[in-house]
């Protein structure tokens, strides 16, 4: 089994990969940095290399994430990861991470999938800018 990197860092327990934070009317709002999207991907992938016992396949998209441009410039079958000014929800990336893009089935193929809140962590990241970090 694939070692994941903690959430913490430090001794301060200050968590450098999200944050909550309290808005003007009282909603908590989620913030998600790089390193947390960086790692939901990364263990997904290690989920599934693990379930399957085989590295994936080379497959009909360009999916790369050591850097958030990487993801950012990324693209499935012909389309865009993440277009620049849709909400999160609406992103080629998400919808392929949530259910399906086109005729391409929820990802990763077969799964095991993202569980709701890591999407959401996901989109949290996307609707709030895509930042690297605090």
């Amino acid at each position: 089994m694939a070692k994941r990197p903690p959430r913490f860092s430090g001794g301060s327990g200050l968590n450098l990969k999200r944050t909550v934070t309290m808005s003007e009317d009282g909603n908590q709002t989620q913030v998600v940095y790089w390193p947390r999207v960086k790692e939901i991907l990364d263990g997904i992938m290690a989920r599934w290399t693990e379930r399957w016992e085989r590295q994936p396949l080379p497959g009909i998209h360009t999916y790369y994430w050591e850097t958030s441009q990487e993801l950012k410039d990324s693209v499935l079958s012909g389309l865009r990861t993440i277009e620049p000014g849709l909400p999160a929800r609406e992103t080629n990336l998400v919808k392929a991470l949530a259910r399906a893009v086109g005729t391409s089935g929820k990802m990763p193929l077969r799964g095991p999938f993202l569980s709701t809140e890591e999407v959401d962590e996901v989109v949290a990241w996307i609707d709030g800018g895509m930042p690297d970090g605090p």
